[in-house]
Parts: structure tokens; sequence; C-alpha cells
């Protein structure tokens, strides 16, 4: 059942972008557009790791917005910008439990054919976002990705009801005495 529910958490995540950008995602493979090597999605790898938080996932959207997913239902948003052909500054946040933010900020380049990056990032806890009040930079660690290429469904071992069966009805109710 948890699986399913990442299933559709995931598509209405990749839906709700979609409208809030106000068109789909662009993609490198993009014709007749001259887009920056690093839009598109990325399956995300960093140094120190933690595997409780993996996978990490990125989206650079073509208009600079940015959406980090990782395990453990954390979200992050923000923006990215180019700073040569092939490398870009982008910085997340990440919010917490209580009134604080963590301030993820990376540096990538994008390798020659586009399909893998590498880079270093810090993070930065915001105590007080009124006031101040900060870790100051952590860091740095190191990020490896590799995009996500489109895929068309293969063939199927088994169905959905097959893999994610309903689970059977409750048991009666035994009346108290």
């Amino acid at each position: 059942m948890h699986r399913s529910s990442t299933f559709v958490l995931a598509a209405i995540l990749l839906l709700g972008m979609t409208l809030v950008v106000g068109r789909p995602f662009a993609t490198a493979q993009d014709s007749g557009d001259d887009l920056p090597p690093a839009v598109g999605s990325w399956n995300v790898e960093s140094d120190p790791g933690d595997a409780e938080y993996s996978p990490r996932l990125i989206t650079l959207a073509a208009d600079g917005t940015a959406l980090f997913v990782s395990g453990r239902q954390t979200v992050g948003v923000g923006a990215w910008s180019s700073t040569s052909d092939a490398t870009v500054a982008a910085s997340f946040a990440v919010t917490t439990d209580g009134p604080s933010y963590i301030l993820i900020r990376a540096q990538l380049e994008v390798a020659a054919d586009g399909e893998s990056f590498t880079g270093t990032y810090t993070i930065e806890a915001i105590f007080d976002p009124a006031g101040g009040g900060t870790s100051g930079e952590i860091g740095p660690g190191t990020l490896t990705g590799a995009r996500f290429a489109a895929e068309a469904p293969g063939t199927p071992i088994a169905s959905f009801e097959e893999f994610f069966p309903s689970p059977d009805g409750s048991p009666e109710a035994t009346p108290a005495s």
C-alpha cells in the first residue's frame, strides 16, 4: 500500500509543478530550443551520503525554478542559473518542523554528453528566518547526477491488482459482553 501512495504522490507532484510553471518541463532533447544542458530531471548521489534519504532527485526547469525531492518526504524548492556553458549554481530551501529551514547551495558541472554532472554543495541552517541566526555554511560535500531518460512502458510482469492487492475486508466485530 505504501508503494502505491508513493507513485500517486510522485504523479501529483509532477502534475502540480507543471501547472505551477505553466507549461511542461523542458528537456535537453527539445528541438528548436537552445536550452542549457542542465535543464531536466536528475537522480543525484551525494557524499557524505545517507541511504535513509535516498534517492535524491532534482528537476531544473527551463524558467530557472528548481525542485529537490529526497527520501523521508524531504522537499525543497528553489532557483538555478547558468554560470557558464556547462555549469550552474542552484539553491534549494528545505522546510523543517519548526520556523527554521535548511538552505542547500550547489555548483554543478554538466558533462559534455549532457547525461551526467558532478558538483559540490553546502548546507546552512537558518534558525530565525525573520532576524538572522544561522549555522553558517557547512561543507562542502560532493554531488554526482545522472539524467533521467524518457522511456515508453515495457512488457509488464504483473498487473497493478496483482502487485498492489486490495486489503481483505475488516473482520466482523465481536459483540461486547
